[in-house]
C-alpha cells in the first residue's frame, strides 16, 4: 500500500493528473475527518478537503516538482496542510465573529441612560487602540474567557493575561490624561 502511494505521488508530481485521483480515493475520506476534528463542521471540512485537493491539480507541474518532489510521506503533507487550513478557517471565522460583534461593544454591561456618557468614552479611548488590540479586549468586554481568547487568536492563555493587562494599563492612561484635562479646562 505504501508503496503504490509513493508511485501515485510520484506519478502526480511529474504532471499526471489521474494519479492525484488514486490518491484522491484513498485519502479524501480520512482528510475530512481530520478537518472534522478541528472545525467540528463537516460541510466546512468537506469544503476544506476538496479545496486542498483543486488547489493541487491546479498546480503547475514545475511548481510541484519545485515544492513537492521531495516529500515522500504524501500522508503527511497533507495532513499537515488540511490542519493549517482548518486553523486558519478558524482563526478567520472567530475574528469574523469578534467584528460582527464590535457594534456589541460593551452594551449589555451598559444599558441604563445613565451609563450612556460613560458608554460614549469608553467606546472612544477604545478608538484610540490599534485594531487588533481593541478587537482584542472588545472580545473580552464582551465576554470572550482567556481560553476563548488564546483559541481564537491562536496564543496562549498567558499571553491572553499580558495582552489585557497591558491593554487596561493603556486605557487608563488615556483616561488618567483625559481627566487632567477636563480638569485643567474646568479650572
Amino acid at each position: 500500500m505504501a508503496d503504490n502511494i509513493k508511485f501515485y505521488w510520484f506519478k502526480y508530481i511529474e504532471g499526471d493528473n489521474q494519479a492525484l485521483g488514486q490518491l484522491y480515493e484513498l485519502f479524501f475520506e480520512r482528510l475530512v475527518f481530520k478537518a472534522i476534528y478541528y472545525t467540528k463542521n463537516p460541510e466546512v471540512a468537506r469544503d476544506i478537503v476538496s479545496g486542498l485537493f483543486v488547489y493541487l491539480i491546479e498546480t503547475p507541474k514545475e511548481m510541484r516538482l519545485e515544492k513537492w518532489s521531495k516529500h515522500s510521506q504524501f500522508e503527511l503533507l497533507l495532513t499537515t496542510i488540511v490542519k493549517n487550513k482548518c486553523l486558519d478557517y478558524l482563526k478567520s471565522y472567530q475574528v469574523k465573529n469578534i467584528k460582527s460583534t464590535n457594534e456589541l461593544t460593551i452594551e449589555p454591561k451598559l444599558q441604563s441612560e445613565n451609563m450612556s456618557s460613560l458608554r460614549k468614552e469608553i467606546d472612544e479611548s477604545l478608538q484610540l487602540l490599534k485594531e487588533d488590540e481593541r478587537l482584542f479586549f472588545q472580545a473580552h468586554l464582551i465576554g470572550f474567557s482567556n481560553e476563548e481568547l488564546a483559541q481564537t487568536f491562536q496564543i496562549n492563555e498567558k499571553t491572553v493575561r499580558n495582552r489585557l493587562s497591558l491593554t487596561r494599563k493603556q486605557l487608563a492612561k488615556i483616561w488618567w490624561q483625559s481627566f487632567l484635562i477636563m480638569m485643567w479646562l474646568w479650572n
